[in-house]
């Protein structure tokens, strides 16, 4: 009993919550994996750091604040916000699954915008920026989180093929059974390429 609890790892101890499947995990050292799990444990301390950072934050900022170069921070979001999306664009006509991290990055980037324009607006500019809120970033960000968790799911779905293919995981790197070529499908109805 204690040379099988020997053998067990620390990743294999946490609670079955946080044992998600990774693609195609193979048992072995962590080279086999895209991601190491000990990543999980970086942000875990980076969220310890943050909770008395944050609070120290809330209790010792004034309420106001007069901002040097505010027209370069919003037209500089807004520069970054028109790269991302051109890039979100570019990636879903060619079909790619990196999309889904383009669309995640464009989520994101709508909520802190909603965030700030509310937060930062004006008594007298409140109403318009909870509209733009409401009726333009948020809904957008929406589209977004959607289109890249459509493109993950995708992914997910095709890991039961992949595993039952033969591919593997080895430093990083998607490896394909031996001997393994690719078909390729007649282009048609329905048939959409990666």
């Amino acid at each position: 009993m204690d040379e099988r609890r020997a053998r067990v790892t620390w990743e294999q101890r946490l609670p079955g919550f946080l044992h998600p499947p990774a693609l195609l995990d193979t048992p072995g050292s962590s080279a086999d994996r895209v991601v190491t799990p000990r990543l999980a444990l970086f942000f875990l301390t980076a969220a310890a750091v943050l909770v008395p950072w944050t609070t120290w934050l809330f209790l010792t900022l004034p309420a106001r604040e007069q901002a040097e170069r505010w027209n370069v921070a919003w037209g500089g979001f807004d520069a970054l916000l028109v790269i991302v999306f051109a890039a979100a664009a570019v990636r879903i006509l060619r079909l790619s699954v990196k999309s889904a991290a383009v669309n995640a990055v464009a989520a994101a980037l709508l909520v802190v915008d909603a965030w700030f324009d509310v937060m930062l607006a004006p008594a007298g500019e409140l109403p318009v920026a909870l509209l733009m809120a409401g009726l333009v970033e948020l809904p957008m960000a929406f589209l977004c989180a959607r289109t890249s968790l459509r493109v993950l799911s995708l992914m997910e779905q095709a890991r039961p093929y992949l595993v039952e293919a033969g591919f593997t995981v080895r430093q990083g790197r998607l490896v394909p059974p031996e001997g393994w070529a690719p078909e390729r499908p007649a282009d048609g109805p329905g048939v959409e390429r990666l």
